[in-house]
């Protein structure tokens, strides 16, 4: 069975096609849909979507279940199913979230901060003089003010990619599309990790 796969974010949708054996650069035709949709952007017609048609793979154990990203459970879903063991999943685009996966495979909650981009957007919004900067990761203090918004942007990243690990630390997956740019903090960087997710709770809900 040939199956389309969507990931529909906030400011981007991506999508795949999973052949019964791997995920693979999408191709059509395809005999149905499964998604997650965070975003506004429209899905295929008949797309089964994570957390309304199909459960996630994870358990969701936070406080308002109903309140979760759907995007947030597939990317853990799909950390989990890699490791069976406890995780943590940091995603950076337009929000960076960093969620937390236990032993027995229940999501336990996370964190949320504003992505890159919107953090340089805010400042230059809502100050008089700081311009709106082009994100470059530094790892020192800025010598001129685009860097040092450059060095902000990237210390206040890295915190919370860092901060408030379990120890000993569980694997760290990376996602997203600036994930890339802090490849040295994760132990597995995997850029359509939301897609996978879709596929493994699809798979075990169908079983």
């Amino acid at each position: 069975m040939r199956m389309g796969v969507v990931d529909v974010g906030n400011s981007r949708t991506k999508r795949a096609l999973f052949d019964g054996a791997r995920l693979r650069p999408f191709q059509g035709p395809v005999d149905g849909w499964i998604g997650v949709r965070v975003g506004k952007a429209p899905v295929p017609k008949g797309t089964l979507l994570l957390g309304r048609d199909f459960p996630a793979l994870v358990k969701n154990r936070t406080r308002r279940p109903e309140a979760v990203g759907g995007d947030r459970l597939a990317q853990a879903s799909a950390a989990w199913y890699r490791t069976k063991a406890a995780c943590v999943v940091v995603s950076m685009g337009t929000a960076i979230t960093k969620d937390f996966v236990n032993a027995r495979g229940e999501f336990v909650g996370g964190v949320i901060a504003p992505g890159l981009r919107m953090m340089a957007r805010g400042l230059h919004e809502h100050t008089a003089l700081l311009p709106e900067v082009r994100f470059r990761r530094r790892r020192e203090i800025g010598r001129d003010t685009v860097e040092a918004i450059q060095a902000g942007l990237s210390f206040a990243a890295e915190g919370v990619i860092l901060r408030s690990l379990p120890d000993p630390c569980p694997v760290l997956f990376g996602t997203g599309g600036d994930a890339a740019l802090f490849r040295d903090h994760f132990d597995v960087l995997v850029p359509d990790l939301a897609l996978e997710g879709v596929v493994r709770s699809w798979q075990a809900w169908r079983s």
